[in-house]
This record gives C-alpha cells, structure tokens and sequence, in this order.
C-alpha cells in the first residue's frame, strides 16, 4: 500500500470554498487500478499530484480554476492534455506537466520535472500561452499552490448577503503576491534563479516574480 501523503492545502482549500459560499465542484477519485500509469506523457508523476487524484476526480472552482481529471472519456484529462502540450511546445516548456486550467480564459497550471525537489516533488508555476510563451513560480509543489489559492480566496470581499456568486475583478496570481511569497522554498527558488528559464521572454513577469521574493 502507499503512503497517504498529507494535503493541508487542499483541505484548507476546501474548506474555504465552503464556508465563503465559493461554488465549487468535487468529482470522486477514479478507483486505484485505473491511475496506476506513474508517468504523464514520459515525464515523471509528480506524487503530490497523484494524491491529490487519490482524494478527488477533478475540482472546478467558479471563476477561478479546474483541477484537470486523470482520465476522461471525453473531457480533457491530465494525460492527453500533457501530451498535446509536449507536441505543440518548444522546450523548455514542452516539458511541463499540465493539471489545472483558469475557469475563465486559455491560461495553465503545471508542474516542472526539471525542478523535481530531494522529496520528489515539482514546483508549480502559471503559463501564459496568448502572447510570448512565458511561465511564473506560483508554489514550491503542488499543495502550496492551492495553500496560497486558499489564502487569496479567503481575502476576497464577502459576498453580499443574498447573493451567490459575485464576478472577481482580481486575478490569480497577480493579485496574490503576498500569499505566494509565505512560500520561503518558492522564495528560495527564484532568489537562486530557477525559474529563469522559463521568464526570458516577458520582461513583466520578472519584474513581479523579484517583488514576489523581496517580499520575504
């Protein structure tokens, strides 16, 4: 049997979108013999990643982003989605591992392989595809992420008594550099210059990534 790897930040998350009313969606996990690859499209599975598929199918929070299933008969999953990615990338963005879409427009989550940690664990990072492809460090792994997600939902606006949903005029993860930069490892990382390579192209995005890590 595997070890169950512990996820606050999921929880947290969860948690979160419950008691702010935040409309979410959880789909159950698929049973164990159907996600047993322990790759996605060659590359090496991240293992936060396959617990987070051990507890749920695929998570959509309204407006913001979707946890992409591990298989789907007919919406994108994390295994077709990773391989279209690699076929239609350059390096060396053609080797991240795609697992979560913005609920609202074209942009992704991924894991970096190339980044893997002593513990086997991949920093998470934001993709912009609409101009210059370019990427920022958004989480030291894949639970930080939706640690630091959790913390910039909770410092939204309350919603207004009787309403149900109120669009967000922020945006992650621009708007929650502060939550980002409680990440020391993530800090640690881009003072180090990891992430480099995959912000060459937008002048912008290091701009915000070195106000990110002078946070700290």
């Amino acid at each position: 049997m595997q070890p169950v790897i512990p996820l606050p930040g999921l929880e947290r998350l969860l948690k979160v979108c419950r008691s702010r009313r935040q409309q979410h969606k959880v789909e159950p996990a698929l049973p164990p013999e159907l996600r047993a690859e322990t790759s996605v499209a060659g590359l090496p599975m991240d293992p936060q990643l396959a617990a987070v598929h051990a507890r749920v199918g695929s998570l959509w929070v309204r407006e913001e982003f979707a946890v992409l299933p591990w298989r789907h008969a007919l919406r994108p999953d994390l295994h077709r989605m990773s391989a279209h990615w690699r076929r239609e990338w350059a390096e060396p963005f053609g080797s991240l591992c795609v697992f979560a879409r913005d609920d609202r427009l074209a942009y992704c989550y991924a894991t970096v392989p190339a980044l893997v940690g002593e513990k086997g664990t991949q920093p998470v990072v934001w993709v912009d595809i609409y101009e210059t492809l370019y990427a920022v460090p958004v989480a030291s792994d894949v639970d930080h992420f939706f640690d630091a997600y959790a913390r910039y939902l909770e410092s939204a606006p309350p919603l207004p008594e009787g309403e149900e949903f109120v669009p967000q005029t922020r945006t992650f993860p621009w708007d929650a550099s502060e939550f980002i930069a409680r990440d020391r490892a993530l800090v640690a990382m881009i003072r180090a210059g990891r992430f480099d390579f995959l912000m060459k192209a937008n002048a912008q995005a290091r701009e915000w990534v070195e106000k990110v890590a002078a946070r700290r």
